[in-house]
């Protein structure tokens, strides 16, 4: 009798832990930790391509804090005089809440930072010598700093919920500040608009609207 009793809790063992691994190969990462994050070229950002590293970390089954530094390069859509030779980074650090952890939905708040340069032409004027210069080569310098709110969701892409990709899109009002380098002395730049005709080499924008949309892939340490 003991000898089967033994037996019977041999087996039971081995059965619940055969029951946890299964469980546990098909439950979702939900418990805190870190994770990293990796941001290809996405077709949401034709313009400006970025490519970088993240790291986040789930400071509870609803909270999650995450950082993203990217290297911003031209994208695919523009034309070919338009953000030549663009380069720079940019850095989001956004603040995320799970409100449906069953299927991975989630809203936030971020904030980013953006700075790059490219290559541009325009026309100048001086209106002492009433000379034009035509399609001139200069730099411009740029600086985005921008915050906004977003809503997106994750996606397993293996069943123990390791790797996951992630897909997020909202809204945001940025400030841009603009130095162009390289100007010609005692030009203005001519800008063909109705309202401001002429431009200075350092422009303070108003705040603008933006929209963050990317997708990114996520593995859980």
């Amino acid at each position: 009798m003991y000898l089967m009793k033994k037996k019977l809790l041999f087996f039971l063992l081995l059965s619940a832990n055969t029951m946890a691994q299964h469980k546990g190969k098909s439950t979702p990462v939900l418990q805190k930790g870190w994770y990293i994050s990796f941001n290809p070229h996405s077709i949401l950002e034709p313009e400006e391509g970025a490519v970088g590293l993240g790291a986040g970390y789930r400071i509870s089954r609803r909270f999650e804090i995450w950082d993203e530094t990217n290297y911003l390069y031209k994208g695919f859509i523009t034309g070919s005089d338009k953000f030549k030779n663009l380069q720079g980074f940019r850095n989001i650090v956004s603040f995320k809440y799970y409100y449906n952890n069953k299927y991975g939905f989630f809203a936030g708040a971020e904030f980013r930072i953006k700075k790059y340069s490219f290559d541009s032409r325009d026309n100048f004027v001086n209106f002492q010598t009433n000379d034009t210069l035509l399609n001139y080569s200069y730099k411009t310098e740029q600086i985005l700093i921008g915050g906004g709110a977003f809503w997106g969701k994750r996606f397993k892409l293996t069943a123990n919920g390791k790797f996951e990709m992630e897909g997020n899109i909202g809204l945001g009002i940025k400030q841009r500040y603009i130095h162009r380098k390289n100007t010609p002395t005692g030009y203005d730049r001519i800008v063909y608009r109705a309202v401001d005709s002429f431009r200075p080499s350092t422009d303070d924008e108003e705040g603008q609207p933006y929209f963050p949309a990317i997708f990114r892939f996520i593995y859980h340490l």
